[in-house]
């Protein structure tokens, strides 16, 4: 218990680091990184594959959890969130968004904002360690917008609304690099795991995707994104940071 807790407070630290905003850009990345890496180990360390364990995994509930990201139409809270469901898929969650980015004062609370919901279904021992993870992506990814924004003197001469679209594009794709990154650390965890290991996070998965079927009626978006390719390198580049795998990225 003491080696888990210790293994928390690690990933705590390092995910707080990640969106302090005093913190240089590489010193984010950074602890990023390893809050990444830390979080895909300890989740697989924790699927025991005994029979006590696949009976305990059996009776463990499948909930949703919600993170509200801030932002009516004109911003970039809609694209931030669709990053976040590219990551909680990494993570072998499912998601999807409630766009509440116009607020009805009629059936809405008087302190109602603006706002998108990114609703996120799994195993609530998952789901304890994907949330603050993918709270920390959201703010990383705001900072890395701002710090990629301002670094270049000639964003300003951009018209207002391909600037715009230069945003939202770098944190869509921002959220696909840390889910490409994501992806590579779970799978890494998983080799280096005891035998059946692969099929136990399957079946989990599985599990989770039939719940989602079964419980949530979800629709498909029809708002249409509008999207820009400027932001969308820089964008991936910032999202997948680490050990040199950037440039490669966006070289390929």
């Amino acid at each position: 218990m003491a080696d888990k807790m210790d293994v928390e407070a690690r990933i705590a630290h390092f995910l707080r680091v990640s969106q302090d905003a005093s913190a240089t850009q590489a010193e984010r990345d950074t602890a990023g990184q390893e809050a990444e890496r830390l979080l895909a180990k300890h989740a697989i360390d924790r699927l025991t594959l005994d029979v006590d364990g696949a009976k305990r995994a059996e009776r463990e509930p499948i909930e949703q959890a919600s993170i509200d990201v801030a932002g009516g139409r004109g911003t970039v809270a809609l694209d931030v969130v669709v990053g976040l469901i590219a990551a909680a898929r990494a993570l072998g969650l499912v998601a999807h968004y409630r766009d509440r980015r116009t607020v009805d004062r009629v059936w809405d609370a008087p302190d109602a904002v603006p706002r998108v919901e990114l609703a996120v279904t799994g195993f609530r021992s998952d789901l304890a360690l994907a949330v603050p993870l993918l709270e920390s992506l959201h703010v990383q990814a705001v900072l890395a917008m701002r710090t990629w924004w301002r670094a270049e003197p000639r964003h300003r001469l951009i018209p207002r609304w391909d600037a715009h679209l230069a945003r939202c594009a770098f944190v869509q794709e921002f959220g696909r690099g840390a889910a490409a990154r994501l992806s590579e650390g779970r799978e890494a965890a998983v080799t280096a795991s005891a035998a059946g290991t692969a099929l136990v996070v399957a079946s989990r998965e599985a599990q989770v995707q039939d719940w989602v079927e079964e419980h949530v009626q979800v629709r498909r978006a029809t708002d249409r994104r509008s999207f820009s390719g400027y932001g969308r390198a820089p964008g991936y580049a910032a999202g997948l940071r680490s050990s040199g795998t950037a440039h490669r990225a966006v070289s390929s």
